[in-house]
């Protein structure tokens, strides 16, 4: 019968592995100089050959005792500035950001991770969200004690609460086994510096693109002085990813299992950490966005691998990542489900929400003044108006009947907020050069126009809405969508995405002229677009239009060529 590790033989073991770790690293270094020493030293030894009193050749000696000092030291250098910073470092690559205190769904992520590190102990752990819509999620630890815990938005979105809470369990589990600790260290040895090289390579390859998508013109090409950065670029990166693959058969691929176990006992529910994985492990995962050399981190590997999917000999020494299907045999046995039931449960189609075109049923107000009434206005158009107060009088236009503006639920709500960080910034509208107010849409904050219905987005939030799917669209919406899906496969990308136009908007932010243009070749949605502020304004229905043609491409398979 085989002997089962006790919990204290796995983290002496760990521990262990650390120093291993260092070893390895001086054995990297001492190789390759005690090499070149060699050949130094043979040429020298030729050289001299005609002296009678040349002592005899020796392959070892004192000077192979300063050619591992030399390694000693440049392999303890490599060891502090790999550990410099590290998670720092991790985040800013895999271009993980602190939560938006404002959103609500980064609220209910934090909140998560504040229960459940307090449930495995009372550890600190900081949450980072990853702005993209592919599904993962990752751990990572310095010697210092900082612990993160990031999810990407695509995971925030697609996974129910109890789903998300197994995921986060499973990462603070790294942190509290010390797993994560050393799957960081791993990383930071050759993976880390191969990243960041990846990512300087392919800015590189940016610069020397001939062709703007935005104009559609020629630019000015640097490819020979490209070419010339590239080929050292990609010496480097196969240098490193060889060495990150050595270093990598020290984090043992069954951590992952371990930490399924360890997110069991503090959900007590693996049939959602079951379901959660078969989520991410049959969507993308991340490949491609910041981090692909990165993957011990990260709960799936970005790319997929046959190799991590095998279970074999090879498979465990080189690949990070035990097999998804047998992880999910594992959690189901202990939820008494079938895998066959996941699968079923897990396509079954998302019911598409329907919403009422109620642009036209509002009610108006005209507002009562000392010179007269001013009007009429709809319930959200008053909020932008900056001499209503709570005792402004408004009559309603089709009973003639007043009340006090505080006595309209939505007003009253608006008064208690209105001195809020959010509902005090003031801007014009870029296209009827009216206040801007704040409108909740997907979870967060936004400024939107009551009089056009237009709607501001920052950049860096745009890839939080295109994941999220609680909007339901009108039949409007639906068929504009169907519409410029059909259009955009028909058009193919025979057009520039720059539109030309006489009459610029200004931005509401900086008063910069904005530049008018499609979202995308998939997406032939006119939009405004402030490249200072990275604003982009859409008018009346054009996010929805977006958000819907997107959930439609998913659904589907349809994605615009």
């Amino acid at each position: 019968m085989a002997e089962t590790k006790l919990f204290w033989d796995i983290e002496k073991e760990k521990k262990n592995r650390i120093y291993v770790l260092f070893a390895v690293l001086l054995v990297i270094y001492f190789i390759p100089f005690y090499f070149i020493w060699l050949i130094v030293k043979t040429l020298f030894y030729v050289k001299a050959q005609g002296n009678a009193a040349l002592a005899p050749f020796s392959w070892f000696g004192f000077d192979t005792v300063l050619v591992l000092i030399i390694a000693a030291v440049l392999t303890s250098m490599h060891w502090y500035l790999s550990q410099r910073n590290l998670v720092s470092r991790v985040t800013r690559l895999v271009n993980a950001r602190i939560p938006d205190p404002r959103d609500q769904y980064h609220n209910v992520f934090t909140n998560i991770v504040d229960e459940l590190a307090t449930a495995a102990g009372g550890i600190t752990v900081e949450p980072y969200i990853i702005p993209t819509g592919a599904l993962n999620a990752f751990a990572v630890s310095d010697l210092q004690g900082r612990n993160v815990v990031g999810v990407t938005e695509g995971l925030l979105s697609r996974l129910s609460r109890a789903e998300l809470q197994s995921i986060i369990a499973h990462e603070i589990a790294h942190i509290a086994s010390n797993d994560s600790l050393l799957t960081t260290i791993a990383c930071a040895l050759f993976s880390i510096h191969g990243e960041a090289i990846r990512q300087i390579n392919a800015s590189v390859h940016k610069r020397s693109a001939r062709y703007n998508p935005i104009t559609g013109e020629e630019m000015p090409s640097s490819a020979a002085a490209a070419a010339l950065m590239v080929l050292p670029l990609l010496t480097l990166i196969f240098i490193t990813d060889a060495l990150a693959t050595l270093l990598n058969m020290f984090i043992n691929r069954e951590k992952e299992s371990r930490a399924d176990a360890a997110a069991v006992r503090y959900s007590r529910d693996p049939r959602s950490l079951a379901s959660a994985l078969y989520k991410i492990s049959t969507h993308w995962r991340g490949a491609g966005c910041g981090g692909d050399n990165l993957a011990p981190i990260f709960i799936l590997n970005p790319h997929y691998s046959k190799l991590e999917e095998a279970d074999n000999f090879m498979a465990t020494l080189f690949s990070t990542h035990p097999p998804v299907m047998r992880r999910l045999r594992v959690l189901l046995d202990m939820a008494h489900a079938s895998l066959d039931e996941l699968i079923a449960l897990a396509g079954r189609p998302k019911e598409s929400k329907t919403e009422i075109d109620t642009s036209g049923r509002e009610l108006e107000f005209y507002v009562r003044q000392e010179g007269g009434k001013k009007g009429p206005f709809t319930v959200t158009q008053l909020q932008s108006l900056d001499y209503l107060t709570p005792d402004t009088e408004l009559e309603f236009t089709d009973t003639g009947n007043s009340i006090k503006a505080n006595e309209l639920p939505a007003l009253s709500y608006f008064f208690e907020k209105k001195d809020d960080p959010a509902w005090k910034m003031r801007r014009l509208c870029p296209d009827c050069r009216q206040w801007l107010i704040v409108r909740h849409y997907e979870g967060m904050h936004l400024l939107y126009c009551p009089f056009c219905r237009g709607i501001q987005v920052d950049l860096d939030k745009l890839p939080r809405i295109t994941a999220r799917q609680d909007k339901g669209f009108t039949d409007s919406v639906r068929r504009n969508a169907r519409h410029l899906h059909e259009q955009a496969r028909t058009i193919g990308k025979s057009f520039k995405l720059l539109i030309e136009c006489q009459h610029h908007r200004f931005c509401p932010r900086c008063g910069k002229p904005m530049v008018h243009r499609f979202y995308s070749y998939a997406y032939h949605i006119e939009i405004d677009e402030c490249r200072s502020c990275r604003v982009i304004w859409f008018d009346q229905h054009e996010l929805e239009i977006l958000q819907c043609m997107i959930e439609t491409g998913e659904k589907t398979g349809l994605t615009p060529m």
